[in-house]
């Protein structure tokens, strides 16, 4: 049987690994010797998230209870219950009058079901959290020690559902910057004071497997020649916040291609969490003047109210391609796609293709993924 501080444990270790909340409700199951169990979890803010683990049942039952008792269950303490509050079920219903509801009837009765206990663990606009345990006749009703038990769980309970929640928040907010980011359309890093990389958009990694001039060595960015050390003493006088927040580097590549431009700026520090296990002390952007950097069509034909080949024509435009092109490429005529052309410059009121380039790079923020 499970020691308190070993319960304990199980709860903090769901923190971070939501299935460990099933392998704490089978072990609290357990260890107040009942027949079954249900723990919920209601997270409030825009990670929505919700936990919901049950321990002794079949997901059928479950549903079962879901769509035909729990509404009129007379053990429902959703309402009546405060924060913390611990009840028997004979608290929330004397057994007789709950032994003539249709739930007990239909649903608890059959599977042997006569008491059990429960709790309040946390009260959100989400909904209520709460942990419940189920006995049989043969278990009996829940006694002081079960009763003891719940009421010092519950706090540890209630900080690891809030720690849950702020944690599942801040991945939702870092799924969303690293998502926007890869389809950002140039190189992007996140390096620590000793130019250790904690983060490479896709544009970054893309350059990275190119190998022209710019290689990740023992997890660090790495440029050709002398620019090494003028990356690495950027990196370094940013962190330590000499001089000014930005410094310009020009990276030669092995290749004919023209050089990147690498900026090498600050990040603030506003007390956040570390990026994985170090504080973000540089931000790093390459910029390369002969890549080819398709806009979005999606984005293209919301902005412009283009048809979807109008905005493949448009990105192919940006790209330098010329009419004749286009048309070889998309099979289709090339009158078609002068056709084409006059109707994207009419819908973006531009005069001429220079025109149209011009206002796409300036609107368009993502690249095509």
């Amino acid at each position: 049987m499970r020691t308190v501080l070993e319960l304990i444990d199980l709860i903090y270790d769901a923190v971070s690994d939501r299935s460990r909340w099933q392998v704490f409700l089978e072990a609290f199951v357990e260890a107040t010797g009942s027949k079954g169990g249900t723990l919920i979890l209601n997270g409030a803010g825009l990670a929505g998230w919700k936990v919901v683990c049950w321990h002794g049942w079949k997901e059928e039952e479950i549903r079962l209870y879901i769509e035909r008792y729990a509404a009129t269950d007379p053990w429902g303490a959703d309402s009546r219950l405060a924060e913390g509050e611990v009840r028997t079920t004979t608290d929330l219903c004397p057994q007789e009058e709950f032994e003539k509801s249709a739930a007990y009837r239909e649903w608890y009765g059959p599977r042997g079901i006569v008491c059990g206990c429960g709790g309040v663990i946390l009260r959100t606009n989400a909904g209520v959290s709460g942990l419940t345990v189920q006995r049989s006749r043969e278990q009996g009703p829940c006694g002081e020690h079960v009763l003891s038990l719940l009421r010092t769980l519950l706090p540890h309970l209630r900080r690891a559902a809030i720690l849950h929640g702020e944690s599942a928040a801040m991945r939702a907010e870092l799924a969303t910057f690293t998502g926007h980011l890869d389809r950002y359309p140039h190189p992007f890093f996140l390096t620590d004071a000793e130019g250790r990389i904690l983060y490479a958009n896709a544009a970054a990694r893309e350059m990275i497997a190119s190998r022209d001039g710019l290689a990740v060595e023992d997890g660090r960015i790495v440029l050709s020649s002398s620019q090494q050390q003028k990356l690495r003493e950027a990196i370094g006088e940013i962190a330590r916040g000499d001089g000014l927040p930005v410094r310009h580097i020009e990276a030669r590549r092995p290749s004919p291609k023209a050089a990147y431009r690498v900026l090498v700026m600050n990040v603030p520090n506003f007390g956040a969490l570390p990026l994985g296990t170090s504080q973000p002390a540089a931000a790093v952007l390459v910029m390369d003047s002969e890549s080819e950097l398709e806009p979005d069509p999606a984005i293209l034909r919301e902005l412009f109210s283009l048809t979807p080949a109008e905005a493949r024509v448009t990105g192919r435009l940006v790209l330098g391609r010329s009419v004749e092109e286009i048309a070889h490429e998309t099979g289709v005529s090339i009158e078609t796609v002068r056709s084409q052309v006059r109707s994207i410059l009419s819908k973006t009121n531009t005069g001429r293709q220079g025109e149209l380039i011009s206002l796409v790079l300036r609107m368009m923020p993502f690249r095509r993924l």
